[in-house]
């Protein structure tokens, strides 16, 4: 990777939608170089997917919760694979402290949160505690 690569990752973060032509101008390079070094950095790896981020305020399920899970060490797969299956849990990362796992949910309210999320991870055998961080406003997203 170069500084053109980085531009061109830089303005892609900022709007994955923009043209060839516009990227290409404000990097300094022809379109179809934009082109050719956006599919060499999807076939290294570097890019991974282009997605879209829905606004919450127009999104039906509005409660933005983060779990800090602690779980026993011979049951860190199951409870992974457990997790990886529940649709409200958007994002799972595997931690060091205070916990083993830290999770993003979406849910339309406390109850659907307890319901859907919160009573089957914790009858999970593995599971020693869930902490539950409620998010009452969004700040800053970047991917």
């Amino acid at each position: 990777m170069d500084e053109i690569d980085d531009a061109i990752l830089q303005e892609l973060q900022r709007d994955g939608r923009m043209s060839m032509a516009a990227l290409g101008s404000i990097v300094g390079v022809a379109p179809s170089t934009v082109f050719k070094r956006i599919e060499k950095l999807k076939k290294a790896g570097i890019i991974e997917r282009f997605t879209i981020v829905v606004s919450q305020r127009c999104f039906e399920h509005t409660l933005v919760v983060f779990l800090n899970i602690r779980v026993l060490p011979d049951d860190k797969v199951e409870v992974e694979e457990f997790m990886r299956g529940l649709p409200a849990i958007l994002e799972v990362y595997e931690v060091l402290e205070p916990g083993d796992f830290f999770a993003k949910v979406r849910v339309q309210n406390i109850t659907e949160l307890k319901q859907s999320v919160l009573i089957p991870l914790s009858s999970l055998p593995g599971v020693k505690d869930i902490q539950t961080i409620i998010s009452v406003r969004k700040i800053k997203e970047q991917n």
